[in-house]
């Protein structure tokens, strides 16, 4: 482990620099990646493997954005029993998953740009993709710590544990209130009997939630995270049309392949979104049963 510990350490100089230049020159960049692999250098050693070299930069993006989430987790309504219990792991779950929606819609959209003539060939996709899908990791878990910059008003913090711990309450009455729903009317039969779940508790949760997020700072922090997200899209819109271009693609054709991509993102988003929808019913379902 500290072996390991340490061959990381010594990367990370090397890393950060690939970082700041693929931030800052994407174009050079992506001509770089997709460009046929190098000679031999003059000390006769073999140039790195396009695949082995963009494998290694995601793999370290992906510990860095880990561990950035786990130092700095964005603030969740989750139970504090759940949190205590698995919070590192759940974070890097976290990290894990938008990895692979990552990878997904590099390979969706480029999908799209073969069927209007793109060529590329796998190993500078990939090259590339990983490049620009580990500073994307790096950056979306350090726009997501920004969530933790409403928790200096100590309001919001008392607030926030509040509202967990009432999220922790309502869990159980909630659950069971879910069960007695009718599947196929989707609607609870008339007197059904709420147990401990009281409309009015909801209601006084609802107004200390609104209470909370329209503080200062929670808003502060909500205004960096959009201004950081708008520029992560136009920063990653560009490089998506400079690949394009550079793939010989027309702007005509650049323009076609965006469109479908954007289609392709959107279907699988709303597949995504059944999918997750399924699996929250069908385990609500075998613990009503």
């Amino acid at each position: 482990m500290s072996k390991a510990l340490d061959e990381l350490l010594t990367k990370l100089p090397q890393w950060l620099g690939q970082f700041t230049h693929c931030l800052t020159h994407p174009s050079q960049v992506l001509s770089e990646q997709l460009a046929t692999p190098a000679t031999p250098t003059a000390d006769d050693k073999p140039a790195p493997h396009p695949v082995t070299d963009g494998a290694a930069f995601l793999i370290l993006s992906f510990a860095v954005a880990a561990g950035v989430s786990i130092a700095f987790p964005v603030a969740s309504m989750s139970s504090l029993e759940a949190v205590k219990a698995d919070g590192p792991l759940a974070q890097s779950a976290g990290v894990l998953r938008d990895l692979f929606v990552l990878l997904g819609a590099a390979a969706l959209v480029h999908g799209g740009s073969r069927l209007l003539g793109n060529r590329q060939g796998f190993a500078g996709f990939f090259r590339a993709v990983a490049r620009f899908s580990g500073v994307t990791l790096v950056l979306m878990a350090l726009v997501g710590a920004l969530t933790n910059l409403g928790m200096a008003d100590p309001t919001v913090a008392r607030n926030w544990q509040e509202l967990r711990q009432l999220t922790e309450a309502f869990a159980a009455p909630m659950e069971t209130v879910l069960c007695k729903i009718d599947p196929k009317t989707g609607q609870l039969p008339p007197g059904t009997d709420l147990g401990a779940f009281k409309p009015e508790a909801l209601l006084q949760a609802q107004a200390l939630f609104q209470e909370t997020m329209s503080r200062p700072m929670v808003l502060i922090a909500a205004g960096l995270q959009t201004l950081c997200l708008t520029a992560l899209c136009l920063w990653l819109g560009w490089v998506w049309w400079r690949y394009l271009r550079i793939c010989g693609l027309s702007p005509a054709r650049a323009l076609a392949a965006s469109a479908l991509g954007a289609a392709a993102l959107g279907a699988s988003y709303l597949l995504l979104s059944l999918i997750d929808g399924g699996q929250m019913n069908s385990q609500l379902m075998q613990r009503c049963s």
